[in-house]
């Protein structure tokens, strides 16, 4: 790769944690979006993407963790079968059609998210408990699907949890984080290294 793609690269990463990390999370969307844009092999996107998101995720937990925006109660029926879905997500191999068909359908979905988010900001409502059967399958189908694409699955978690108004934007981006920095942690490196991961 020359110096100045290397460089560019660098630079939108940049701007793309910073951005994703001011809502929560970890960013892979952005970096798999920028690293395609440079016809980065996805065997590198997938690792490049999955560590960046832990890192970054990571650090945007531990800022809501401090600020004490992190609900345990609400996060862990989102998260404990969310793990061991994004571990075998992560196993599974699909041709490069298949992964940049997904991986196309999940940037056109945060997107929509985004301007989603954009269109609601102001508006206040009332917030309303989840169960656990709703909770418990939607977080394990969204790890599932994590595993598999490679984006840590906070873009698909943040959106369904303020439509449902199941938290406030703060809480919501909290346990985004949490669920970022389990998933991407729970597919493992060599899940990574074999491309499933991004």
């Amino acid at each position: 790769m020359e110096i100045g793609s290397f460089i560019a690269i660098a630079v939108l990463i940049f701007f793309v944690a910073a951005l994703y990390s001011s809502v929560g999370h970890g960013g892979a969307s952005g970096y798999l979006a920028v690293l395609s844009l440079f016809a980065v092999p996805p065997a590198v996107m997938s690792s490049t993407a999955l560590m960046l998101n832990i890192l970054v995720a990571g650090v945007a937990l531990f800022a809501y963790l401090r600020a004490g925006h992190l609900s345990f109660k609400l996060a862990w029926p989102f998260v404990v079968l969310s793990i061991p879905a994004a571990y075998l997500g992560g196993l599974i191999h699909v041709s490069e059609k298949t992964y940049y068909l997904l991986l196309a359908s999940a940037l056109v979905f945060a997107a929509y998210r985004l301007a989603l988010s954009a269109a609601r900001a102001d508006i206040k409502e009332t917030e309303r408990s989840v169960k656990l059967a709703i909770s418990l399958p939607v977080g394990a189908s969204i790890g599932f699907l994590s595993g598999i694409v490679g984006i840590g699955g906070g873009i698909f978690l943040s959106p369904v949890m303020i439509l449902f108004r199941w938290a406030d934007a703060k809480k919501t981006s909290a346990v985004a984080a949490l669920f970022i920095v389990v998933n991407s942690l729970a597919v493992g490196r060599e899940a990574a290294e074999g491309r499933s991961f991004c």
